[in-house]
């Protein structure tokens, strides 16, 4: 019988141990934009560690100490040999958070916190955790990081709520808008996201006054904002290009990388 549990307890123990495995390989971050691979959690246990005390200050100011287990974002990095200028967090909902590299040097991958596996209503089993950074920046359920730079993406930054580094595919994601209009002196069709879409996803500032586009070569236009966000119709295309139906064909802009509110 003493046989029997103990032969019962150990099959539990190797099934609970099989459970595990599998939950950590099927836990899995994207890494896209400028590179391609995938992080399961056990690939990330596997990575030198360090443990640390963090203070994670709220918007209402409230202040929660807890202590951390996890991985610098820049050794995460390193193996897939690129040096984005920019780093979008991805969660499970959609929700996105991005920053310059430079401003994520305290930056985090943690998978424990006060000695226990990050558990699901913490926001785990990864989490992203900022120490210099405010609260809001500690993405929970985190499923995606993008690592764009400025030759494969357009940025939204300036009096925004929000920077948005946004590549061909996440243009593919807002709803388009076609049109018809005069360009050079013929009549022709272009589809593409309205500019007051992506400023509205940025959440520009109510006090915005101007807004300044800027190509891949430094040509610079700028508009009154208000003047900009009245007309739906001036789009972005899926080639960054900007439209601006009604406007000289100077200020139709070819490779845009940059919309700043300012």
């Amino acid at each position: 019988m003493n046989r029997i549990i103990v032969g019962i307890l150990a099959l539990s123990l190797l099934l609970g141990c099989i459970s595990e495995q599998k939950e950590e390989v099927k836990y899995t971050i994207n890494i896209t934009g400028l590179a391609e691979g995938k992080l399961t959690l056990t690939d990330l246990k596997a990575m030198p560690s360090e443990g640390f005390n963090a203070i994670l200050v709220k918007s209402t100011g409230t202040e929660i100490e807890n202590s951390w287990k996890g991985v610098l974002l820049s050794n995460v990095l390193q193996k897939y040999n690129v040096t984005p200028d920019y780093v979008t967090f991805v969660a499970i909902d959609g929700y996105m958070s991005t920053m310059e590299l430079s401003d994520l040097g305290n930056s985090y991958l943690c998978y424990e916190m006060d000695g226990k596996e990050i558990s699901q209503e913490d926001g785990g089993p990864i989490r992203l955790v900022i120490t210099d950074q405010p609260g809001k920046l500690w993405l929970k359920f985190l499923k995606e990081i993008k690592l764009l730079g400025k030759e494969n993406s357009i940025i939204i930054k300036g009096k925004t709520k929000v920077t948005l580094v946004l590549t061909e595919e996440d243009l593919d994601l807002f709803e388009k808008k076609s049109i018809t209009t005069e360009y050079k002196g013929e009549t022709k069709s272009f589809e593409g996201v309205p500019v007051t879409a992506l400023l509205n996803r940025a959440r520009y500032e109510e006090d915005a006054e101007k807004i300044k586009f800027t190509t891949a070569d430094e040509y610079t236009i700028e508009f009154d904002f208000d003047e900009i966000f009245s007309n739906e119709d001036i789009l972005v295309t899926k080639e960054f290009r900007l439209i601006m139906p009604g406007y000289e064909s100077k200020y139709w802009a070819k490779d845009l990388r940059e919309i700043e509110v300012l």
